[in-house]
């Protein structure tokens, strides 16, 4: 406990799922955390039940549009301090073949899993190099490191977001800025409860159908790849950069 005593730590997408587990593991963990998502009501709910834990603050905006973007990080400072870490969290999921995507759905998957990744990035990089620190891990998924039937577009963002981890790594190792990706497999959170409705299933049928290709024949808790995140922006994993953890129940090892 208390690795990121007096850290500062930004979370986008951080309301719910593994966002929400994120920024509550970095709390207890000691550090200070804003999070950042696009619904109000939820947003406001995430921050009245996380500052129970310890100091954090909301900031309403869209990874995907620069001004926000900038802000969120601007804000970040202004309220908490430097930031330490950038968790680049903040994403979609739509579940189509390409014949069947529209353009408009096409750009907002791009725009806020791949778009948002670089905004965030663009403006939290700056000041880390100043510094000469600072830890950046993205949520990438397994979908970012092998094909998934059905999830072309969703693929391409999350495999754009993978390589431009390992790129700006490169850019920034002799910074002392560390920057990782995370891929996670199947995750229990709202999403697949939402997923699940929209298949007609009821959720039992519909995990069961996900799940039973999965060598450990579950999904992952939002509170496992919580700490697979924590481990990536901790001083644990100092001599790690440019690197994709894989927290998949064996699904990429198939």
């Amino acid at each position: 406990m208390g690795r990121f005593e007096g850290r500062v730590v930004l979370v986008t997408g951080g309301s719910s799922g593994i966002g929400y587990a994120t920024a509550k593991a970095f709390l207890e963990e000691g550090a200070k955390v804003a999070i950042t998502g696009r619904n109000a009501v939820r947003l406001g709910r995430a921050e009245t039940e996380l500052g129970r834990l310890g100091t954090v603050v909301a900031i309403r905006g869209d990874v995907a549009k620069a001004e926000d973007a900038e802000r969120m990080v601007a804000e970040t400072v202004r309220k908490l301090g430097p930031l330490d870490v950038l968790v680049n969290n903040a994403g979609i999921y739509i579940n189509k073949p390409v014949e069947s995507f529209s353009e408009r759905e096409y750009d907002e998957v791009m725009d806020i899993n791949m778009k948002g990744t670089f905004l965030t990035t663009k403006f939290a990089i700056p000041a880390m190099v100043k510094r000469k620190r600072g830890a950046i891990v993205n949520v990438a998924s397994d979908s970012g490191l092998v094909g998934t039937a059905g999830s072309s577009v969703y693929c391409a963002s999350k495999g754009a977001m993978v390589l431009f981890t390992k790129a700006v790594a490169l850019d920034h190792a002799k910074d002392g800025i560390r920057v990782n990706v995370i891929c996670p497999g199947e995750v229990k959170t709202p999403m697949m409860e939402k997923d699940a409705a929209e298949s007609g299933r009821g959720f039992e049928e519909y995990y069961q159908r996900v799940v039973a290709p999965i060598p450990m024949k579950r999904a992952a808790t939002a509170d496992e790849v919580a700490r697979g995140i924590l481990f990536l922006a901790s001083d644990e994993a100092s001599f790690m950069t440019g690197s994709a953890l894989s927290v998949d129940g064996g699904s990429t090892a198939l």
